[in-house]
């Protein structure tokens, strides 16, 4: 890793307009907001309520999705009949790709990328 010297000159303590417009949801406290996520490889904060939701369902959805294809794997070897997880697999896999196009739409439209 390189050492990147601190900025100098005459540097203003107050943000120009284009960081005031976009505030740090990621800090130890921040105003308005609904889902913080701070572990060791990821920082993420959110105020948008739809968004949130729609990654918190999503997790949840990834989550199952593993958990129903270990019961599959499990149920392989074991020689029972197991096409109830095939279906299983496929409805949640389709709630995932449904909520994590929300999420990801929401996140791009909060940036002010989105239509």
């Amino acid at each position: 890793m390189s050492n990147i010297p601190p900025p100098s000159g005459d540097l203003s303590s107050t943000p120009d307009k284009y960081t005031a417009i976009s505030p740090d949801f990621t800090g130890d406290h921040a105003h308005n907001r609904v889902l913080y996520i701070s572990t060791r490889w990821v920082r993420y904060g959110t105020d948008d309520k739809g968004h949130a939701a729609a990654l918190v369902l999503s997790a949840l959805l990834l989550i199952a999705a593993l958990f129903s294809s270990l019961i599959g794997l499990v149920g392989l070897f074991s020689g029972a009949n197991a096409g109830w997880v095939d279906n299983l697999i496929g409805w949640i896999g389709n709630a995932f790709l449904f909520t994590a196009g929300i999420a990801v739409g929401k996140g791009s439209e909060s940036k002010g990328n989105g239509g």
